[in-house]
């Protein structure tokens, strides 16, 4: 016996008149796991002991006796078998298992350093069973590591992973009984802890079970982890701060599509990473064997109804609202530097800044004017550098719609794996509630009156938005490209800039883009002031230079006067700058609002039978796993030719940004909305007609080859997303028009 540990039973003692102890398996800081044999059935068994030094504890016991609710409740393969629990004489409660021979993957990495890509997929995908089937009863693991994870083998002899240790699990649908501590307190292993977990362990959801997940396939492939953080809260600050190594680093040969896989899995924005296991599991399988493939049939096919990823629960604050509101009160403050019990100074307001999705601190500059169009909402990135956030605040659906707080129910990312077409005979003509969980309609309108100055800007963008002399050559204006008349886009392949010059990529609508977490194809601006004096100053679009633009907005006394009332508190308000607000502004309010948002608020007959049916069979091809949200889409980053290799690599995507090649062909996922009127599609302009894109993205991204009646119905519904062009906002007055038509005298 380990005399190390002190008040574990010695060698040979029986516990609970039935147990032989045969030594000790292992321990940690809580409890201890022996070996022992069922005198009865004379079977080896393992029993884990919470150690006496924790019996004083009443978190400690509750998250002994979780532990043993959580496990007994599964009843995959995946997960080790509890055959008993109950108390010693002594009071020490005890949980009896199944006894696994083999090691944890903590031991084989070491032994072996690290694992082929094929293997390491395998192993990880069988982890997704067990975990798919937890979430599913509503369970999140919350501490998933190497050392969690048990290669045993199966009675054929083939490897097994058993996930050990629900210690920290949480139950979503019962989250007051299952407490552990106070909810400001942080427990896990710091090296696998997602950001939204270091902060608090009660707004770890599923999708920090989908972050540790990551951080193993990682290190099982490359030997080493993604960040090297250290064991101390403190040291979470790199992983916040710093972005994980690419994979391809370490010199293994990783396809670019599973690097992919894994850094989504690694976002601090917790709205960017798979969020669900099913998806997880879809996205890495292609590079496992037929082993992974059997892994996913099963998750698709066990999974259950539940959405583990759930709203915040009544006081607790969103991860949106943590920047500004303490864990515990309504006040403005800072979390307490309380590291003595856990808790984060430094490093909780960078996790919470990241957990809720915003830039990072090159762009997070805000300034001073306060928009009264959004409400109390806080500033959205995407509008403003240094400019008022005005566009009206978006309604919330579940958790965190805006970035599809959950991608979908777990039926529906389970019926998305489906690798054989759906039957849509005879078409259903209902939809299932559940399916529209992970949708929102778009604002109605400003939540309350706007001040003169917000007022003003929004005026001002208006008239600068059609007025040519923005341009170098004062020969195109911003609606050349996006015509506002027709939903935003001229519907050339390739637009024509200044001196007829064409841009690299198909043209973007421009409405609804205040709700986008990133802007153009690439995602390389982040909001609409920084996106605006890119257009302006591109050569292949407006080709202008700050100066210009001034000197021939300074020479009119209309502008002159429209900039005085935008900016009053400005002497010099005619500036490159502030052209740029102004415009940010205007665009912070178009949104087309149509049938499919009057649907979503509740008016059933907004849609026709046929495009209630092509809802679902968009949702049963899986297209729901990229478009859901506010927009149907751009809340993520894609790769085209997820699945089978995309027509023209011309056209590199991300990866002209980033030069990483996890980013290699990978696009903005672009928003569906007035997608019937808005072709032709692509980046690369290639398609015009919307049902061969349709085909196209579930050949190429789902594997899927659609019938005619499929991609037929999925269009149809497609046209409830046109939405209507809101004349009375962008069509100039009387006395604007004046001013963009007026030149000056030569």
């Amino acid at each position: 016996m380990d005399a190390s540990i002190p008040g574990v039973p010695a060698q040979g003692e029986v516990l609970a008149d039935k147990y032989r102890v045969e030594g000790v398996l292992g321990h940690g800081g809580m409890g201890v796991v022996v070996a022992a044999e069922h005198l009865a059935l004379r079977q080896p068994v393992a029993l884990k002991l919470l150690l006496p030094s924790c019996m004083q504890s009443p978190s400690s016991v509750e998250r002994f006796l979780r532990e043993a609710r959580s496990a007994a409740s599964l009843q995959g393969a995946h997960v080790v078998r509890v055959l008993d629990a109950g108390l010693l004489d002594t009071g020490m409660p005890y949980l009896v298992m199944e006894r696994l021979t083999g090691l944890d993957l903590r031991e084989v990495l070491r032994r072996r350093d690290h694992l082929p890509v094929a293997e390491a997929v395998d192993l990880v995908l069988q982890a997704c069973e067990a975990i798919a089937e937890a979430h599913a009863r509503g369970i999140i693991h919350r501490d998933l590591k190497p050392a969690n994870l048990f290669l045993a083998k199966d009675e054929r002899g083939a490897a097994l992973i058993k996930v050990l240790d629900f210690g920290l699990s949480k139950c979503t649908a019962d989250d007051e009984a299952w407490g552990l501590t106070s909810s400001n307190l942080i427990a896990g292993s710091i090296p696998y802890m997602a950001p939204e977990q270091a902060l608090s362990l009660k707004w770890a959801d599923a999708r920090a079970d989908i972050w540790a997940l990551g951080v193993i396939l990682y290190e099982l492939i490359t030997g080493h982890r993604p960040f090297e953080v250290g064991r101390t809260p403190e040291s979470l600050l790199m992983s916040l701060e710093s972005p994980p190594v690419d994979v391809s680093a370490w010199g293994i040969d990783v396809p670019a599509g599973l690097e992919s896989a894994i850094l989504r899995c690694l976002e601090k924005d917790r709205r960017l990473r798979p969020q669900s296991i099913a998806e997880l599991a879809q996205a890495i399988e292609p590079f496992g064997t037929a082993m992974a493939r059997a892994s996913v049939e099963r998750i698709r096919r066990g999974w259950a109804p539940g959405d583990p990823c759930q709203p915040p629960g009544p006081g607790e604050p969103s991860l949106e609202s943590t920047e500004r509101l303490s864990p515990a009160r309504g006040d403005r403050t800072r979390p307490h530097d309380e590291s003595a019990t856990g808790r984060l100074s430094g490093a909780a307001s960078a996790t919470q800044r990241m957990a809720a999705g915003e830039p990072s601190r090159a762009h997070r500059s805000v300034g001073p004017l306060v928009s009264s169009v959004a409400g109390a909402r806080a500033p959205d990135r995407r509008l403003t550098a240094d400019a008022s956030a005005i566009a009206p605040a978006r309604p919330r659906r579940g958790s965190s719609v805006l970035l599809g707080g959950a991608v979908a129910t777990a039926a529906l990312l389970a019926w998305a794996l489906s690798r054989t077409a759906p039957s849509l005979d005879p078409a259903p003509a209902e939809i299932a509630p559940e399916r529209l969980a992970s949708f929102a309609p778009l604002p109605a309108g400003p939540t309350r009156p706007l001040d003169p100055a917000t007022a003003a800007q929004i005026r001002l963008g208006r008239m600068l938005f059609q007025d040519p002399r923005l341009s170098g050559h004062h020969d195109v204006a911003c609606s050349s490209c996006h015509p506002l008349d027709t939903w935003g886009v001229d519907r050339r392949k390739l637009s024509r800039g200044s001196e007829g010059r064409e841009p690299p990529r198909n043209t973007l609508s421009i409405y609804n883009m205040a709700g986008y977490f990133a802007l153009l194809w690439d995602g390389r601006q982040d909001n609409l002031v920084d996106q605006a004096k890119e257009v302006l100053l591109s050569r292949n679009a407006m080709g202008a230079t700050p100066e210009g633009i001034e000197a021939a907005l300074r020479s009119s006394e209309g502008y002159a006067e429209a900039f005085a009332q935008a900016f009053p508190e400005q002497t010099e308000a005619v500036t490159f700058h502030n052209v740029a607000l102004a415009l940010a502004a205007f665009e912070a309010t178009l949104f087309t609002r149509g049938r499919w948002d009057m649907f979503l608020e509740g008016d059933t007959t907004a849609l026709s039978d046929e495009e209630k049916a092509g809802f679902n069979a968009f949702v049963d091809t899986g297209c729901i796993s990229c478009h859901f949200g506010p927009d149907v889409g751009a809340t993520m980053y894609q790769k085209a030719g997820l699945v089978k290799p995309w027509p023209n690599t011309k056209d590199r995507g991300r990866y002209e940004i980033t030069r990483r090649g996890a980013d290699w062909m990978v696009f903005r996922v672009p928003s569906l909305r007035n997608v019937a009127e808005t072709g032709p599609y692509f980046h690369d302009g290639s398609v015009s007609s919307l049902e061969e894109a349709v085909r196209m993205m579930a050949r190429h991204q789902l594997g899927k080859e659609l019938r005619d009646r499929e991609v037929y119905l999925i269009a149809r519904w497609l046209v409830s997303l046109t939405g209507e062009i809101p004349r009375a906002d962008v069509e100039l007055d009387e006395a604007s028009r004046a001013i963009v038509t007026s030149r000056a005298a030569p």
